[in-house]
């Protein structure tokens, strides 16, 4: 028997997404633009993806205060290197680090702090690299942007990972830098050439982890946001500006959450939104429901009942590893990521950004070969096609009111357009599993995914043709930049103590493990079209909608109930049911 889900045409929940409209938490960390050599440009599978909200961090020097990359540093957790040849990884080391400095948008921003002159720290600003990169996402290519997608940056001020984790030197000459960066791209950004402000500025990137804020005082980090938020503020009241990116979202009362709202509420301090992480390593997708609604309990203990509540980092595994690469690409990862887009309609996330939707590390798209044409790689990832389904939601934005039952492997979530005469569901089956999020445990099958990975055959200084300067530093010769940001990064000081007390909920996987039912009371309509789309293992990859599996499914209405049935709705396997209704 198949798991059955029920919905009711006359009511739209009102209780899901913002008042029944579907949220938009279907954004990104990473760029369409390729972020150095090896990595693709991916405008158009972006765009097929209705990926709209970017959120720029860990761009290796794009939107970058003052990295400094080390190539020997003990550490290098760095997402470039990890799929490098063995026998390259040396200059891979080289070049990521070379690239990742000289792209910094204040090269002498530490010796300026150092010596506490702002004019030192200002010397030289490398604005121009930044700025090719934000004219390209935000202008979008015409020719690949059929639906007009008009795409809004999440500005993550701090540095990329590995790209030095001491705290600045001076912090009023670092809220000082950030004001230039507001002026130009919320004031000035259409003299520069962008077609929209950036209107969200994140202040620094998981203070509770010591490897991007080596300190284990809050305040210093509180410290550092007042500073900043007010200097924002002052330069574009309309900014909405937030913190921090933590990495310990369900740990109420903990510093960063509790203390910091605490601090904030005590001194008067602006709170456009509070952003979290959501990753765990329980393998269970609803556990974002528990750390959305863990932040807006306290959001609402200290007042901040405005406050937006922003997942700006989600996967189904924090750890990276060859294996974590290739799982995160899966069909099983397409039914986490549809499951977990799903939840989040259910929780107080107002707008997430997986990680993350390039090419590299982590990411939605690899150079695997396509099996049917081995000369031909793939056109996407399984869980890039998991993305697209989700963005057919938007046609019918409105949620229908349902039995909300997460009891099981399957999650559904169906959705209405205005005039009512078009429904989407889409039905997401996974299994919760914890050993999927362990990085040490090999995926199933056991095939690792062919990645890509920085191409180590030209070293900074060969980087000097003009394609290459116009596709990965802003049209800028990278040789005639001087960099200063040197800082000695001291051993690691004691992380603070953390319990999220996180656990997987306990599922009955007996009849989602047969398929789906899915019956819609108050139908309203006698006749209907319809199609349906799956992703599961071993379907196409060669373009972002997957197979069509209409043949598969039963639909009828009859007593004013449409009642669907699929059989085949396994686990592993994200499935879109798309209906248009009609009186004749």
């Amino acid at each position: 028997m198949t798991k059955i889900f029920s919905f009711n045409k006359n009511h739209r929940d009102l209780s899901a997404g913002h008042n029944s409209h579907l949220k938009e938490v279907n954004g990104v960390n990473g760029m369409p633009k390729s972020l150095a050599p090896g990595f693709p440009d991916l405008d158009d599978q972006f765009n097929q993806m209705g990926i709209t909200h970017i959120r720029l961090h860990d761009g290796f020097g794009i939107g970058d205060m003052d990295n400094y990359f080390q190539v020997d540093r003990k550490n290098n957790q760095n997402q470039m290197i990890v799929n490098v040849p063995e026998e390259n990884k040396s200059a891979a080391k080289k070049l990521v680090a070379d690239i990742s400095n000289v792209r910094s948008i204040f090269p002498n921003a530490a010796i300026g702090m150092r010596n506490h002159d702002v004019n030192l720290a200002l010397r030289d600003a490398n604005y121009e690299m930044t700025d090719a990169y934000l004219h390209d996402v935000l202008s979008n290519q015409v020719d690949l942007n059929p639906d007009n997608i008009q795409r809004q940056i999440m500005f993550r001020i701090g540095r990329s990972l590995d790209g030095g984790y001491e705290t600045p030197e001076d912090f009023d000459i670092y809220a000082i830098l950030v004001s230039t960066l507001v002026s130009r791209y919320a004031l000035n950004y259409a003299r520069i050439g962008l077609p929209r402000k950036i209107s969200y500025w994140e202040i620094w990137n998981e203070p509770d982890l010591l490897f991007f804020w080596n300190s284990n005082d809050p305040k210093k980090y509180y410290e550092l946001y007042n500073k900043i938020v007010r200097v924002i503020k002052t330069i574009d009241p309309d900014a909405k500006v937030g913190g921090a990116g933590i990495s310990f979202s369900n740990n109420a009362g903990g510093d960063y959450i509790d203390g910091f709202f605490r601090y904030c509420r005590n001194n008067n301090v602006p709170l456009d939104f509070f952003s979290w992480h959501g990753y765990v390593d329980t393998g269970d997708p609803q556990n974002i429901i528990d750390m959305g609604n863990t932040i807006q309990k306290s959001l609402h203990t200290y007042d901040f009942t405005e406050t937006e509540s922003i997942c700006t980092e989600w996967n189904s595994s924090p750890f990276g590893s060859r294996n974590t690469f290739t799982k995160v690409q899966s069909a099983k990862n397409a039914a986490y990521i549809a499951s977990s887009l799903i939840y989040m309609q259910y929780a107080k996330v107002d707008l997430a950004h997986y990680y993350r939707g390039d090419g590299l590390s982590f990411g939605l798209f690899n150079n695997q070969p396509n099996p049917k044409n081995p000369c031909v790689k793939n056109f996407c990832t399984y869980s890039a096609q998991s993305f697209s389904l989700f963005a057919r939601m938007f046609e019918t934005p409105h949620i229908l009111s349902g039995n909300k039952d997460f009891s099981t492997g399957l999650t559904v979530l169906a959705t209405e357009n205005e005039a009512g005469n078009k429904i989407n569901i889409l039905a997401a089956n996974y299994k919760v599993d914890k050993s999927f999020s362990d990085g040490n445990v090999a995926p199933v099958p056991a095939d690792l995914y062919r990645q890509y990975y920085l191409d180590t055959s030209r070293t900074l200084e060969q980087l000097t043709d003009t394609y290459s300067k116009n596709q990965w530093f802003g049209g800028i010769d990278p040789t005639t930049i001087h960099h200063n940001n040197a800082v000695v990064q001291n051993d690691p000081v004691q992380q603070i103590p953390t319990d999220t007390y996180l656990r997987p909920k306990s599922r009955d996987y007996i009849h989602s493990d047969q398929g789906v039912t899915v019956v819609i009371d108050h139908i309203g309509y006698k006749k209907f079209k319809v199609k349906a789309y799956r992703i599961q293992e071993g379907g196409g990859l060669e373009q972002m909608t997957p197979p069509e599996v209409t043949n598969q499914i039963t639909v009828s209405i009859s007593n004013n109930k449409l009642t669907l049935v699929d059989k085949m709705a396994k686990p592993s396997t994200v499935t879109l049911y798309s209906l248009e209704l009609s009186h004749h």
